[in-house]
Formats: C-alpha cells, structure tokens, sequence
C-alpha cells in the first residue's frame, strides 16, 4: 500500500451579530462610525451564513469589535467599542453590517485603532484588551463543519482623521486550520474495484484555548496590508477524539463502499507521481474539515499501533473478476499522520507535515497499492536412480 501527502493552502476571511454592551459617551460628531470586510468577490447574496473555510460572508455572520479612540502621540487612549457585536443584513463586497447603539467619529481624536473576532460569540466569551487586542478565550471546541469552529480574527486596523467618515473595512484571518483527505489507487490496480468501507483520524485534539499576547506584527496570512496580521497560538495537550467522513464541511457518504478513482499519474514504487494529483485522480474521503492547530507529534514507538498519537484509520476492498469468479479481499491498516511527507513516493522521508498550523489549508493524500499474487511452474526432473538387473536363463 502506498500513501502520500500534503498541499498547503494560505487563506482569509469573516463575519457575525446583534447589540452593544458599551458605547462611547462623549461628543458626537459627524458621520456615525460604520464597518465593512473584505472578503473575496461575491457571485450573489447568501441567505444562510457561511459554510464554514469559506472565504465570504453572508447574512447572519457576525464579529465582534473592539477599538479605541487616541492622539498621534498616544496619549490620551478613550475605548470605544468593547465587544460589540456587528452583523451582515445585507451581503455584497464589503456588504451591509448593523450594530448598536451608533457611535460617531470624534474629530478631537486623531486616530482610531480597531480588532475584532467572528463569530461575535467567541469574543463574548473571551477576554479582551480593547486598546491592545490581546485575547484570551475560552475554550473553544471543534466539531466539524460547526461554522463556530472557524474563529476568524481580524487584522489591527488604524483610521486616521482624514478619512473618518469612511467605512471601517476589517480583514479577517481563518486561525483554525483547514484539512482534506483524498484517496487514489495506483495504476497496479487499474482492472480492479477499490472502495473505501471505513475510514477515521484519530487521537486528534478538538478543544483549545486561542491567544493573542498584544502582537499584531505579523505577515503569515497573506493579507493586504502586510505586517498586521494577528499573532495567535493555541493551547497543546487538550482532550482528543475522532473525524469520519461525515464532519467535513461537504458530507461524503461511504454506504457499503466509497469507490476510488485512479491516479494514473503515480509511477508506483520506482518514483513520484510528478506532482500534486488531479482532482479527478484522488476521491474525497474528508472535505473540508475544520480543525484545531495543533501538532501531529510521532509515536515514541511507530510499531505500537496503541499509541495515543495522531492517526488514521482506512479499511478499503480490492475487488477482481466479475461473475461466478468474482474475488473481494478486505485490508484495514493504522497510519501515523507525522509519516506523511511532501512527496509521493515509495519512501516517507522527506519533509514531514510536523504540525496544523493556524490559516493553513492542508490536503492529505493516500495512494492504495497492491502488488497481485502471481503463479509460477515448473516440474522437477526425474531423480536417476541405479539401474537394476535380473538374468533368466
């Protein structure tokens, strides 16, 4: 059997609710305060919110915001918003969001500086620094294709005075990660029916506590501005359990046996497959799964299947003949996710996949191989014996 790999994807986004908490009480003045997000271009408007790793919003998607109002010296810091929950009405590019009670732009301060977490209920449920962003939630869990799951924070944003009045567009980033399972059979297998019965990752952590320590210095998201981007880590060493092929955000259904495409490409075990397979070339077993980041830590023993490492699980037929002389064989097998590696080949060690890591989107081949049992024959000579002798007279 043969297995491979991982395709790592950067992405961005957000969205999500309802009224204030707080407001500001000094002087309004001029244009009330109004936000906005960038997101990807929409083709039409959404009723329902966000299926979850997408990249837009839709209505009923919600943030919470955070902010204050300061001098350009820093100097006299006023919070003006504290987790105040902001909502899409109306979809479209940035799109229509509502809170309440307005605030107005103060034109004594010079600048404005904004954060902001979506969904609006994990801010609620969060500390939060309105002047510095730093964050410290509860304990967040990963069920799935749950949208809750898929924590989006949002870039530091600064407005200065000249451009109060505009809308305040947050940039979002994805701070789970983002998962697939892909499945193909080698080209040894051509003539025969490979289905996927079963299938499982396991031992993988699905709760954790996000951070944020006052750092908004980072470019690992790939988002416009540069250099704003949250730093945020996650708790290690949280309680563990399982994903099946239903918690992807697109549910695939096994039955009685998920048949398996081939990827005609892989070369099996004299070299590489020359590359990514084609999506034609590998058949879906998880889509779309958003899960905790965390690391794949390898087993201290790899032949003690017991181990309470990340794993996954895969019980698949091979299927040869038809008719009478049809022929099912059943094969399950454990893998350790800390064995895949970058390149599909016949040897698992180039670079590891090591960890999830937050925003990233990783797509996790295997290959099923098997080698057919052939036959062979031939006849031993006869063995020469002496020759025996009898004399009649």
């Amino acid at each position: 059997m043969r297995m491979k790999k991982i395709l790592i994807l950067a992405v961005a986004a957000t969205a999500l609710v309802a009224c204030a908490k707080s407001f500001d009480k000094s002087t309004s003045q001029g244009q009330a305060i109004g936000f906005g997000t960038w997101a990807e271009t929409l083709t039409k408007a959404i009723s329902d919110p966000r299926v979850a790793g997408t990249n837009t919003f839709a209505v009923g998607d919600s943030f919470a915001v955070y902010g204050y109002k300061d001098m350009t010296d820093d100097s006299d810091p006023h919070t003006v918003f504290d987790d105040d929950a902001v909502e899409m009405t109306v979809a479209g590019t940035p799109g229509t969001w509502v809170y309440s009670p307005l605030r107005f732009w103060d034109k004594n301060y010079d600048k404005y500086i904004f954060y902001a977490i979506s969904p609006s209920s994990v801010g609620t449920a969060a500390t939060v620094d309105p002047q510095t962003g730093e964050i410290t939630s509860a304990s967040i869990s990963f069920s799935g294709k749950n949208v809750a799951s898929d924590v989006l924070v949002a870039d530091k944003k600064t407005v200065l005075k000249a451009n109060y009045g505009s809308v305040v567009e947050l940039n979002f980033n994805h701070v789970a990660s983002l998962v697939d399972f892909k499945v193909s059979k080698a080209p040894n297998l051509t003539d025969a029916t490979v289905k996927v019965t079963a299938f499982s990752i396991d031992n993988i952590e699905n709760a954790g506590v996000l951070s944020v320590n006052d750092a908004y210095n980072a470019s690992v998201y790939g988002s416009t501005p540069t250099g704003l981007n949250p730093v945020v880590t996650w708790s290690t060493g949280n309680a563990t359990g399982s994903y099946g092929p239903g918690d992807g955000a697109t549910t695939v259904t096994l039955g009685t046996g998920l048949e398996i495409a081939e990827n005609d490409a892989f070369t099996n075990f004299d070299g590489t497959d020359n590359g990514e397979p084609a999506a034609a070339k590998a058949t879906y077993i998880i889509n779309n799964l958003i899960v905790k980041p965390q690391p794949l830590t390898a087993p201290s023993d790899p032949t003690d299947l017991t181990e309470t490492k990340p794993q996954l699980s895969i019980t698949y037929t091979i299927t040869t003949g038809s008719g009478t002389s049809e022929s099912t064989t059943e094969y399950s097998s454990k893998l350790w996710l800390s064995d895949f590696d970058v390149v599909n080949d016949n040897a698992q060690n180039d670079t590891k996949v090591g960890s999830w890591a937050t925003g990233k989107h990783y797509v996790f081949y295997i290959t099923l191989d098997a080698n057919p049992i052939v036959f062979g024959a031939s006849i031993t000579d006869w063995v020469v014996s002496n020759g025996y002798h009898y004399l009649l007279n």
